[in-house]
């Protein structure tokens, strides 16, 4: 399990908060990915060119996870897709001036650039 520990230091109050309040509307919700090194970036990338993921990852160097500036959410057992919490929890983030990933990538939840 991944957690929002390791990325910038002032940005992971704010991921916790949105973590915890999604937590409290469905204990089922999990941190899927934080900061990611430039391997792990370059793995996911290659599953999602191969169509082995529908969740689109940028090429390494190209990914705000890897410079902690990006987190990931999903619940156990929900299409993402079709997810109204996370869909819902992106509004919220982007209330507070983040970015979320919304239809294209409804688990992605990353700072404003």
């Amino acid at each position: 399990m991944a957690d929002l520990k390791q990325l910038e230091p002032w940005l992971v109050p704010y991921a916790k908060y949105l973590y915890s309040i999604g937590k409290y509307y469905d204990p089922l919700l999990v941190v899927t990915s934080g900061f990611r090194s430039s391997t792990k970036q370059a793995k996911l990338y290659a599953k999602w060119l191969s169509g082995e993921s529908k969740i689109p990852a940028a090429p390494p160097g190209r990914s705000l996870h890897g410079y902690g500036l990006a987190f990931d959410l999903a619940r156990i057992g929900k299409d993402p897709f079709t997810d109204p919490l996370l869909a819902w929890l992106g509004q919220v983030w982007t209330s507070w001036g983040g970015r979320y990933g919304g239809q294209a990538d409804p688990v992605h939840f990353q700072v404003s650039m």
